[in-house]
């Protein structure tokens, strides 16, 4: 790994800039639902609530999730399907004087012919891999190259798509303290992740009272929050970080999970599912996470990926007694590491997840509420160097949080053609659900070079600004590149 010579040049420039700048389905009336409690069917006829577990429909997309106590309102007259990592799979349908009680058995696994190396059981070998984890995820402040994509499904349409490449700032990777963290970006606290787009492709923005797509510049926060969702693209990021507090690639957290051992595709994974009892008496908010699965290397010694369903995430920057704190959602986070000179890095971060009920996660789009909205996310990062000096890092931090994803970036056919991210399916539906008036590559073209964020005040030396910083930006990505 390159040292960080090569940021020298830059941050000068940077200095001389800033120096310049100061619920789902079943809303519609007459539709008759029931609240279930799904339950584990222990020894002894003891019945254990299951919380945060996935409910899916047919077609296999999520309708909803338990709570904590393992209770979920759900449709009359449609059958709902289990698929969960610890039980056995179940299907039901739900009919007007049906149990209200689903019971759940636990698999039991038998493992192929496989050998585990000196552990007895998962939470051992946990223990011995957190040893070497722990220290080598958290490091000091460093600079990558990223892609990646963002796109919201509502009513079963795609009604927003982003899509960018660039380079980003980890400011420090470290354990924050409870409400210090925020999201790169917003004011107070400490940021964790800086993203400054440098290739940028946007759609506009559906609007269900007009029906079709409208410019995202004439798309405006809503003085009534109440009635609108509010998402910000890239919002993995957060949730990545808060699952740092929680998940079990922590010593300090085993005690909140059971685990056990599987094979997937001849690997060998460690299962975990929480225990609820346990983070009850740790009087914790921010153990939300229900179920999922580690995949290790093929000698069992270092983490290559987890996978996390979680449920109702709370913001961690907000008090607990903060209005907007709560927010209502579930879905899977999958995340996967890199090794490299003795350090672990998240190359790969993949979110799917639904909104439910009232929220409100940041501007700049408004989604009408009624139906649950789904979030869909991709992000690749790669070519990591660390910023040695405090001064390189303060002068970097200033220009990444002043641009954001503001960098109102101009859009290159060219670029995208041999670049894009997204499955070529999924970008197919988009353009069929965005473009049905308007084409998807004049939203491109009508977007390019504007703010994410329609913003009028001080527009002229904002832009001066961005020209000088973007050039210098695509510098230190392409340095990047070539180490």
């Amino acid at each position: 790994m390159k040292t960080s010579t090569l940021l020298l040049s830059t941050f000068a420039t940077f200095t001389a800039l800033l120096l310049g700048s100061q619920s789902l389905y079943g809303q519609e009336s007459g539709q008759k639902k029931h609240q279930y409690s799904i339950l584990e069917k222990g020894e002894n006829e003891k019945r254990s609530p299951v919380p945060f577990l996935p409910i899916f429909t047919e077609n296999g997309t999520v309708y909803g999730i338990t709570d904590s106590i393992g209770n979920i309102t759900l449709e009359e007259g449609i059958t709902f399907f289990i698929r969960s990592l610890f039980y056995q799979d179940k299907a039901f349908k739900v009919e007007p004087n049906a149990e209200i009680v689903i019971l759940l058995e636990r698999v039991e696994i038998e493992l192929e012919s496989i050998e585990i190396r000196s552990f007895h059981n998962p939470i051992d070998q946990l223990k011995n891999l957190n040893k070497s984890f722990e220290p080598a995820f958290n490091k000091e402040a460093f600079l990558s190259n990223f892609r990646g994509y963002y796109a919201v499904q509502q009513h079963e349409k795609y009604v927003d798509f982003f899509e960018a490449s660039g380079i980003s700032l980890n400011y420090q990777s470290q354990k924050w303290k409870p409400y210090e963290f925020v999201q790169a970006g917003w004011e107070g606290g400490s940021a964790y992740q800086f993203l400054v787009p440098l290739e940028l492709r946007r759609s506009h923005h559906w609007d269900w009272t007009i029906g079709d797509t409208i410019p995202a510049r004439n798309t405006l926060p809503s003085t009534e929050r109440s009635d609108q969702y509010f998402i910000k693209p890239f919002y993995a990021r957060e949730l990545l970080h808060a699952f740092e507090y929680s998940w079990p690639l922590s010593s300090s957290n085993l005690k909140f999970y059971d685990f056990q051992y599987d094979l997937e595709n001849g690997k060998e994974i460690i299962l975990f599912k929480s225990k609820d009892e346990e983070r009850v008496k740790a009087n914790s908010d921010l153990f939300l996470i229900g179920e999922g699965k580690i995949v290790l290397d093929d000698a069992g010694e270092s983490v290559e990926s987890i996978s996390i369903n979680f449920s109702k995430y709370n913001y961690i920057a907000f008090p607990k007694n903060r209005n907007g704190r709560e927010r209502q959602m579930g879905g899977c986070l999958s995340v996967i590491f890199e090794n490299s000179s003795d350090k672990v890095f998240v190359s790969e971060v993949e979110l799917k997840a639904k909104l439910f009920g009232p929220i409100n996660i940041g501007n700049p789009r408004p989604y009408r509420k009624g139906r649950e909205v789904t979030i869909v996310e991709k992000i690749l990062f790669e070519d990591f160097q660390f910023v040695q000096s405090k001064q390189d890092l303060a002068s970097l931090e200033k220009g990444f949080g002043f641009v954001g994803l503001e960098s109102m970036v101009a859009y290159d056919p060219e670029y995208w053609y041999s670049h894009a991210l997204v499955n070529p399916n999924l970008l197919n539906q988009i353009k069929r659900d965005l473009g049905s008036k308007i084409s998807l590559y004049e939203q491109f073209q009508a977007n390019s070079g504007k703010r994410l964020i329609p913003e009028e005040k001080d527009l002229a030396y904002y832009k001066d600004y961005i020209s000088k910083l973007i050039p210098q930006l695509k510098s230190i990505s392409e340095k990047l590149s070539d180490k």
